[in-house]
């Protein structure tokens, strides 16, 4: 190693974006490289690549690709370096040495394809040698075709997802002019059969290649029209309603069947748009929403919940449901911004799609068991998730009095609608600017003293309805209130929203999320949510509305 060489290689870090972006612009200008100098940057350049899917910058895999690219230029000496290290790599590095292997073109070709059936036994390297394949663009690529079809024969699944995965990059970059008709015959004719394997996976990426030749214009009128069955009973759009069972399969079934240009396609009996249908704005930051999920819609109870997340890249974030249209299919939400997720929400306007809601989920609130008055609080933007209850109260023919609470009179929402379900709505703010002057606790104790209260149900923040549930406890009134724990999956797999009641560890999307606030460890459930304000505050200030 020649002395300028060892300098450079010694001064690389390669955990540091600013040394590696360093060594790569000094390596641009070196001339009259020799072959062994070449070799020796080589391999410090592969230790880029090894480092780039292990750190937290969003720039070294940028730089790995890079370092790829000045490993190309360096000539077809160091093919066999790259193909060693190739076979050897990990599934995350393979595709940088797959890379730079391609960028050498018909040399590069020449040299990976008549190794592939010396280590065609060998399912490990196979993967990463047909995952190379996937990253050449020269027209001559098309004529492996034939060969990694073969291997999607495997017996190893994941060899043949590989495969298939390489062809639908081949059939996505090359010209459709490097595709023969029999080829193109061939690809179709290959890839459908492999749309009813066994594997998830493998299905998955035979639709996506499937797919692809469509949008390239790679099929018949026949294959076509064969293809549009196929992804209508993929996605249960055909007159069974059947569908794959994976979901990853179903998605890239969806994904294509736009592109059916002369197919009327049917709207499948599961699909839901999950569009902003209305937008009301209650106070600052707190917006009604009304979004069209007719089987969500038809299926809601007093209670029950949602879990939302309106854009791909978001969190899943629980809300309660505050009103229902099952003849027109939308369901009603108030989303107060106080956070990241409730910023992005409250930014999305009418005509707006959500990229996912789940539900109905949950228990249906409890009602009262005996004949008396049944007394429902809400604060701040819990006002909204005690409608449903009340008006199923009042059904019962009960006497139902309502307690809205809020830090003053611009914050008070949702009364009108309280007010067409309850027999009583008393008002409270904290600075006496409407209603009563105080919290909603004053206004309870006033109804206890007055009424023979035989339910109370309050919603809002957790100091509220420990207060609450502290207050009607000497009187044994049951009480219950919607305990707002931090969620993920929202079916009870996952134990995020564990808290204590009544000494047991509950489920609060699964056994609640009403609990008896008699027995609600409401202590630990505080604690709980102050788990990641950190990473909440982080994300709320990278947050770009």
């Amino acid at each position: 190693m020649t002395d300028r060489i060892q300098i450079l290689i010694q001064g690389l870090d390669t955990n540091s974006v600013a040394s590696v972006t360093r060594t790569l612009d000094q390596v641009k200008n070196l001339e009259d490289l020799t072959v062994d100098e070449k070799i020796c940057l080589t391999e410090a350049f592969f230790e880029i690549f090894a480092h780039a899917h292990h750190t937290n910058s969003t720039s070294m895999p940028k730089l790995a690709v890079r370092a790829g690219k000045r490993i190309a230029k360096f000539g077809p000496e160091m093919m066999p370096v790259l193909f060693n290290r190739l076979v050897e790599a990990d599934s995350e590095t393979a595709n940088y040495y797959g890379k730079a292997l391609a960028r050498n073109g018909v040399a590069g070709l020449n040299y990976l394809f008549p190794k592939l059936s010396e280590h065609r036994s060998r399912d490990h390297d196979l993967i990463n040698l047909i995952q190379a394949l996937a990253y050449f663009k020269i027209p001559d690529a098309a004529s492996t075709v034939p060969f990694v079809l073969s291997v999607a024969q495997h017996v190893n699944h994941q060899v043949t997802s590989m495969a298939l995965y390489t062809i639908g990059r081949l059939v996505q970059q090359l010209p459709p002019s490097a595709f023969s008709d029999e080829l193109r015959q061939f690809i179709f004719s290959s890839c459908f059969r492999f749309l009813s394997h066994a594997q998830g996976l493998v299905r998955k990426n035979a639709a996506r290649t499937l797919g692809k030749m469509l949008r390239k214009g790679l099929l018949s009128a026949e294959n076509e029209k064969k293809l549009y069955k196929a992804f209508l009973s993929i996605c249960g759009r055909d007159e069974q309603h059947n569908w794959d069972r994976a979901f990853i399969v179903r998605r890239e079934a969806e994904d294509f069947l736009p592109f059916f240009h002369h197919q009327s396609v049917p709207v499948r009996r599961y699909t839901q748009s999950y569009k902003i249908k209305s937008r009301q704005l209650l106070c600052a930051n707190t917006y009604h929403l009304t979004i069209e999920a007719p089987l969500i819609a038809r299926k809601i109870e007093a209670g029950q919940f949602v879990i939302v997340r309106p854009h791909i890249f978001s969190e899943r974030i629980p809300l309660s449901i505050c009103n229902w249209d099952r003849t027109k299919g939308t369901i009603d939400i108030i989303v107060s911004a106080v956070g990241k997720t409730t910023t992005e929400i409250n930014a999305m306007n009418i005509g707006d799609a959500f990229e996912d809601v789940v539900g109905p989920l949950g228990e249906r609130s409890a009602l009262p068991t005996s004949p008396g008055t049944s007394v429902l609080i809400g604060g701040g933007y819990g006002t909204g998730a005690i409608i449903p209850t009340a008006r199923d109260i009042k059904a019962t023919g009960n006497k139902v009095i309502g307690i809205v609470g809020a830090r003053n009179k611009e914050n008070l929402i949702m009364v009108s609608e309280l007010q067409a379900v309850c027999d009583e709505v008393i008002l409270t703010t904290n600075d006496g600017s409407a209603g009563m002057g105080g919290l909603v606790t004053d206004a309870l104790r006033e109804v206890l003293l007055r009424e023979k209260v035989v339910y109370v149900l309050a919603i809002g923040p957790v100091p509220m309805m420990k207060a609450v549930s502290e207050m009607t406890r000497p009187q044994a009134i049951p009480t219950f209130v919607s305990l707002n724990a931090i969620m993920v999956d929202g079916t009870g797999m996952c134990g995020a929203c564990r808290v204590t009641v009544g000494g047991e560890t509950k489920f609060a999307c699964f056994h609640g999320p009403d609990f008896d606030g008699h027995k609600v460890d409401f202590e630990n459930l505080m604690k709980r949510q102050k788990m990641f304000v950190k990473e909440e505050r982080l994300a709320f200030e990278h947050l770009k509305v």
